[in-house]
């Protein structure tokens, strides 16, 4: 009896802290999700125990359904897990070895016979990382093209992070067991785990809770990020799956399910003493071990990991290419170990005043991009990503408290100048240059081919949002519309061959001759474009 009111008196005590830090998940959440700064699903679990879970924003921006528990998402590299984890189950059970070397399956790989199988898992191979989707439509015509490229680094000498390796171990699982590395997975991973929501082919699902990836998402606006027409990365990056999936994946190597207690160890423990194990990423902060892996790839972004020493899982699967992923999961963790963090409080801003910011802003050495859509301050440095700012006031922005971003107005009151604060405390200022930004055509149907610059596109003086070219002269080939000579910010065809998206497929030109050419940015995340034959 004393026993079990000793256990009642500790539950009592732990629920009030309990609370409050499901209290504070929910506080924290609810800030993004107000600045429309997340979309997608937070799972936080202690001990086993799951004790936050909830999803935000929509899983279907133009029918406004909104994200749920059960939304599908890709993955991404966060793949790797999976398929590090069947390589090591394979070599429990005798079929090979992680020292097996590369000749062994492809006898004419060059320097095949100093590369093992370890190599491939903890990207300490010195294959480069290069699995461009024209170059891996199969097996066969993806190792011809990577065993033509010279090795970055002597094999196990160094670390560099190679998709190219998991494509491999792809296709060894498929040689060793003569199945499909899909099937694969699911025999020994998925169906085992009852991981029921989790799979490959993300384009054919029909699932109503499908989450679709976007590069741009607020609660008026969206453009859906690229989709792959295969189902690219493969073996480094394929899947999908849910929130409470990743879980039991999560679990299984609690209780052994799926590898043995030593194989666990050694997929766990770090190769070349560097951060990266066989397959899993470790991260060692404030004493702590965080084993897993993350994923990022167009409309989407994966963190799962364990805290080791406690026994916490935090995931976190976005479906937007803007939202704070990376800023929220710290804060995450300093609620879980009740540390200082800062929840901060979205400015109401008039769109009057937002559209005021934008322009372009130069330091001299790099660019600053800014434009304004529904009520969403983005900002790209050249040469970088667009990221979405989080309003504190109308000048003042951030993506944390350590990388901010001040407007400042001239003597006219005109805003003139940023200031960006950087996270190593470093602070660049760029001056306004310009309003309209320099759109240009690169590729090989155009005069300066794939490694020259843009082709300048007029602007039209009635619209400064509309470029064009009459009657330009282009050859047969492709294209893809460029902002100011940089691969930063490229906009190609999606896969529906028909919409744009960021750094997506080429447009195609069929035939030599004439072109009336069309770049329509008056919606800057759903730009418009025609490219026809001129009719003489």
């Amino acid at each position: 009896m004393r026993i079990i009111l000793t256990c009642l008196l500790v539950i009592l005590a732990a629920n009030p802290v309990f609370s409050q830090k499901i209290k504070q998940l929910e506080q924290l959440l609810a800030a993004y999700d107000q600045a429309d700064q997340f979309s997608g699903t937070v799972l936080v679990a202690e001990k086993g125990k799951i004790i936050f879970e909830k999803s935000y924003g929509y899983r279907n921006g133009p029918k406004k359904e909104k994200n749920t528990n059960n939304s599908l998402y890709r993955i991404f590299s966060t793949t790797k897990m999976f398929t590090a984890t069947v390589i090591l189950k394979l070599e429990e059970e005798g079929k090979l070895s992680i020292n097996d070397k590369l000749s062994k399956y492809y006898p004419n790989f060059p320097k095949g016979d100093s590369i093992t199988i370890a190599n491939l898992l903890s990207h300490t191979s010195g294959i480069p990382n290069d699995t461009a989707s024209e170059n891996t439509v199969d097996e066969e015509t993806f190792m011809k093209f990577i065993a033509s490229k010279p090795l970055d680094f002597s094999p196990g000498k160094k670390w560099d992070y190679s998709n190219s390796g998991y494509y491999i171990l792809g296709y060894i699982i498929r040689k060793v067991t003569g199945s499909g590395y899909e099937k694969v997975i699911e025999n020994y991973i998925l169906k085992p785990l009852q991981m029921n929501h989790t799979g490959f082919h993300f384009n054919m699902v029909t699932d109503e809770n499908k989450a679709f990836g976007y590069e741009f998402l607020s609660p008026n606006n969206s453009n859906e990020a690229l989709r792959f027409k295969t189902d690219h990365p493969f073996a480094a990056g394929a899947m999908y799956s849910t929130v409470e999936d990743l879980f039991k994946f999560n679990e299984s190597f609690k209780t052994n399910t799926i590898l043995k207690k030593e194989t666990i160890e050694k997929m766990f423990t770090p190769y070349l003493n560097d951060h990266y194990g066989l397959g899993t990423d470790r991260l060692l902060k404030d004493g702590k071990n965080r084993i897993g892996h993350d994923g990022g790839g167009p409309g989407y972004r994966s963190r799962y990991y364990r805290i080791l020493e406690d026994d916490i899982c935090i995931i976190v699967i976005s479906n937007s290419d803007l939202s704070h992923t990376d800023t929220i999961i710290p804060k995450i963790e300093n609620i879980l170990y009740n540390k200082p963090y800062n929840i901060p409080t979205p400015a109401k801003i008039n769109s009057q005043q937002l559209k005021e910011l934008e322009g372009v802003y130069s330091t001299g050495t790099t660019d600053f991009y800014v434009t304004v859509v529904d009520g969403q301050v983005l900002f790209r440095e050249k040469g970088f990503p667009i990221c979405s700012l989080f309003p504190i006031t109308n000048t003042s922005f951030q993506l944390d408290d350590n990388f901010t971003f001040t407007f400042k107005p001239d003597e006219s009151g005109k805003i003139n100048s940023l200031a960006v604060k950087f996270r190593d405390g470093s602070v660049k200022t760029g001056t306004r240059k310009a309003s309209n930004y320099l759109w240009g055509i690169i590729g090989n149907a155009t005069p300066g081919g794939w490694d020259g610059k843009d082709t300048p596109l007029l602007v039209d003086p009635k619209n400064q949002n509309l470029y064009f070219l009459k009657n330009f002269h282009l050859k047969k080939g492709n294209l893809k519309f460029r902002l100011d000579n940089d691969w930063g910010y490229n906009l190609g065809l999606n896969n529906d061959g028909k919409t744009i998206a960021l750094n997506a497929y080429d447009f195609p030109i069929a035939e030599e001759g004439q072109y009336d050419i069309v770049l329509d940015m008056s919606d800057p995340v759903k730009p418009q474009y025609s490219i026809k034959k001129t009719v003489l």
